[in-house]
């Protein structure tokens, strides 16, 4: 076994399947499938919302939104993270105190566990636990069973304190988040929290910023985009996985000799189960076959066998990016486009048979310009959340900018 590949099986811990609830739309035997259709889960609101995330089942859809109509007493002027139940129709403000109280500074970033219990967000508010003052941004963990409240962090040593992303696990007992310093300089870094133990483990620090970290479902694998400076470090950026409880570690950006890429890397992602690792480069030297030469493409790298695939598009010539993988695994949701200007079209890939199909159209058909989050995936993918400002993706009113959409898909 190659030094790579034991470093692999020693990062991988691959989660069990996830018993989750029945589903109104998809559970019930003997049921035709619904026809794919969008639903607005800000309908009428008075500001724009972004960042649409799903729990494993579909059934939870967190999401940050500035409008003040979507739950009574919204009155902070702030943006704030909300929770919709997708069977219920039940919109609630996620990011406030244990008892409902709004928090003075609101809330971004908000994401939601596999099992739909646990809701994390990143907020500057001072006053969202009693007793405690955290007044720059931090991660905290609210327990959408109990309405508890718990701080996750910001501090990852020295000046490095302040809270950007943050990713939680399925039964929300780890926490992952990005933390840079409040001045430029050196030390980013990010941090994952065992909630119960409370025990933080921290990884080595980048140059320059962190970004969107993940974790798999059993938290025993965290997927993070490192940059730093390029007169510092060529390529200026890289994609790490590492296990927090062991500390290893490794690069994702390389080539079959194990060389760091030789372009540019970012939006590192992992599935559910922690298999699959994907990511978004410029490099021509990872491996697989590039057909659009210096253009971008979404890698997948199976950290069992430590095989990569290419992901291109039905017009190879194009580049792809912003690639999300179901909770599974199997699925792949990317946007495949021209330049940078051209807002392209958004497809969904079955890795195990390469079916590919256009994920994201307005009511017409045709493809619309959207922007989705880490998670925009159910655990098989058969729904996307996605933020638009599209007119014709859903009956209704809009709102005056962008809505937070969830499609079911075919």
């Amino acid at each position: 076994m190659t030094a790579a590949a034991a470093c692999v099986a020693v990062l991988l811990t691959t989660a069990g399947a996830l018993a989750a609830p029945p589903d109104a739309q998809h559970g019930k035997p003997g049921k035709k499938p619904r026809a794919p259709h969008s639903l607005r889960l800000t309908q009428g609101a008075d500001g724009a919302s972004e960042a649409p995330s799903l729990s494993a089942d579909g059934r939870y859809a967190v999401f940050t939104s500035s409008a003040s109509n979507l739950v009574p007493g919204d009155t902070n002027g702030a943006p704030d993270v909300f929770l919709r139940d997708l069977r219920t129709g039940r919109t609630q403000r996620v990011s406030t105190d244990a008892a409902g109280g709004q928090s003075e500074l609101g809330a971004t970033a908000g994401a939601i566990s596999a099992n739909g219990r646990y809701a994390v967000f990143v907020s500057a508010s001072a006053d969202l636990i009693p007793g405690e003052v955290h007044d720059v941004p931090s991660v905290y963990r609210r327990d959408l069973r109990s309405g508890e409240v718990e701080y996750v962090g910001n501090e990852l040593g020295g000046s490095t304190r302040w809270a950007l992303h943050a990713s939680v696990s399925a039964d929300g007992r780890y926490v992952a988040f990005a933390s840079s310093s409040t001045v430029p300089r050196p030390g980013a870094g990010v941090g994952v929290r065992d909630m119960r133990t409370g025990e933080l483990a921290v990884q080595p620090s980048c140059l320059h910023r962190p970004l969107t970290p993940q974790l798999s479902d059993d938290g025993r694998a965290l997927v993070y985009t490192c940059y730093g400076f390029p007169v510092l470090q060529n390529p200026p950026s890289d994609v790490v996985v590492a296990d927090p409880v062991t500390g290893a570690r490794r690069s994702l950006h390389t080539t079959p000799e194990g060389a760091r890429g030789n372009g540019r890397v970012s939006q590192g992602g992992i599935s559910g189960d922690g298999r699959y690792a994907s990511f978004t480069s410029t490099a021509t030297d990872l491996g697989p076959e590039d057909t659009n030469g210096a253009g971008a493409n979404v890698f997948v790298r199976d950290l069992r066998t430590d095989t990569l695939r290419i992901v291109e598009a039905p017009d190879p010539t194009l580049s792809t990016a912003d690639g999300a993988l179901s909770g599974n695994g199997r699925y792949l949701l990317f946007r495949a486009f021209a330049t940078e200007a051209d807002a392209g079209t958004w497809y969904l890939r079955d890795l195990r048979s390469g079916r590919t199909r256009v994920a994201i159209v307005g009511a017409d058909g045709t493809p619309v310009q959207a922007a989705v989050a880490a998670r925009p995936l159910d655990a098989r993918a058969r729904a996307v959340a996605f933020s638009s400002a599209a007119d014709d993706l859903a009956p209704g009113a809009r709102s005056p900018g962008t809505d937070a959409y969830v499609r079911r898909l075919p």
